[in-house]
């Protein structure tokens, strides 16, 4: 038996102020650039899990969630007790260890500190997700995807003080990229897992794989694979990589059609009128003008996301897409997340899978729950989805 809920944070949260800056520099992803991690160095994991008790916003599952998390890597694939650290808003914890936006970026930073090639590195997050106006041009859908700390979502019966002052403390995207994925070596092992609302690119890695078939998305340019059309295809075999000029080749292509639905759609929600229809010289033109726009927004992008590459080993195995949310639900009896349920499942009956494998078993468990969210795969460089899952 199970229920869930919605894990999106029921803020209204105005965009808060990045306090890191970073320069925009670029890497070029070949298939000889990047190592892939065999774990075997050291492991270190940070588990945060956040409940929101006494506020509007308030969750059941997700202190469960890191305490099976602890006990599951630690059992499963050797991740030594000590080196693991649990943040949780429970008030029995020293302050060092309670989800504040301060104390999560702190524990960030150790985390991947004097990270080496080969060495495991493990991040879980169970609580609030959710979405806010992109500032800086990385975003194809004008919105960066962001986690909420405890102290960011204000108490029931806040003051207009106290809830300015939670909004500031909302982490999004490219903060998460900067302190978890920029500073790792090559051959740096980091798997995340986040269970919260809108996650699908929370760490703006820049592939993105169907669980269907194991081919390579370009973020949110592909729609799902047909199950027809999946079943047509090997699974397991995955894309190793599709080289550099052939992948933005693609690109283009994607670029094009994702240029004219979005300006339509946008063009349509915002006149309530027909796109170049009944419309004199004047106002077709304008419209033409806003295609010009939304085509030189996703040049930008393009632009901006390769920065995102990687020559560390990321993998991101996301609650739901960005347009999704993900549930707080109870399986067996005890509260839990839906993906932390379903990836923790899936890996106990199969500890080895390849990574075809663990999403499309996530994704079942989940669907034969009644669960709509979809969990994704991203990682920081291409990766051969027949590759055996390890931590």
């Amino acid at each position: 038996m199970h229920f869930h809920h919605s894990k999106e944070a029921a803020v209204d949260v105005v965009n808060p102020v990045v306090s890191v800056e970073t320069s925009l520099e670029t890497t070029t992803i070949t298939r000889k650039a990047w190592i892939s991690s065999n774990c075997t160095g050291s492991k270190k994991a940070l588990l945060i899990g956040i409940n929101y008790s006494d506020t509007d916003s308030s969750l059941d599952g997700c202190h469960s969630d890191v305490s099976r998390m602890f006990k599951f890597i630690s059992q499963t694939y050797g991740f030594p007790e000590e080196n693991i650290v649990v943040l949780k808003d429970d008030p029995k914890l020293e302050y060092k260890y309670q989800p504040t936006k301060a104390n999560m970026l702190y524990w960030m930073q150790w985390l991947v500190k004097d990270a080496q090639t080969h060495d495991s590195l493990f991040f879980h997050y169970s609580g609030h997700g959710g979405q806010r106006t992109d500032r800086d041009g990385d975003e194809i859908d004008y919105k960066d995807e962001s986690i909420f700390p405890v102290d960011s979502i204000p108490p029931t019966n806040a003051s207009e003080k106290q809830i300015l002052a939670a909004r500031r403390n909302v982490i999004i995207d490219d903060e998460l990229h900067l302190y978890l994925v920029s500073p790792l070596p090559p051959g740096a092992r980091l798997t995340t897992i986040f269970d919260s609302c809108h996650s699908g690119s929370v760490l703006d890695l820049p592939f993105m794989y169907s669980a269907a078939s194991g081919k390579l998305k370009e973020g949110e340019f592909l729609a799902e694979q047909d199950v027809e059309t999946a079943g047509e295809m090997r699974k397991g075999r995955g894309v190793l990589a599709v080289e550099k000029t052939e992948k933005w080749k693609i690109k283009e292509k994607l670029f094009e059609m994702k240029d004219i639905l979005e300006a339509t759609k946008d063009i349509l929600h915002e006149t309530e009128e027909k796109l170049f229809v009944e419309k004199d010289a004047k106002g077709a033109l304008i419209d033409f003008e806003r295609l010009d726009g939304v085509k030189a927004h996703v040049k930008q992008v393009e632009v901006l996301q390769k920065r995102n590459e990687s020559l560390a080993d990321i993998v991101l195995i996301s609650g739901c897409k960005d347009t999704q949310t993900s549930a707080d639900a109870s399986e067996d009896g005890v509260p839990t997340g839906a993906l932390s349920w379903g990836l923790m499942s899936t890996l106990k009956e199969n500890p080895e899978p390849t990574y075809l494998q663990l999403l499309d078993g996530i994704r079942e468990k989940l669907k034969r729950e009644n669960y709509d969210q979809l969990p994704q795969l991203s990682t920081g460089h291409p990766l051969d989805l027949s590759t055996v899952f390890i931590a």
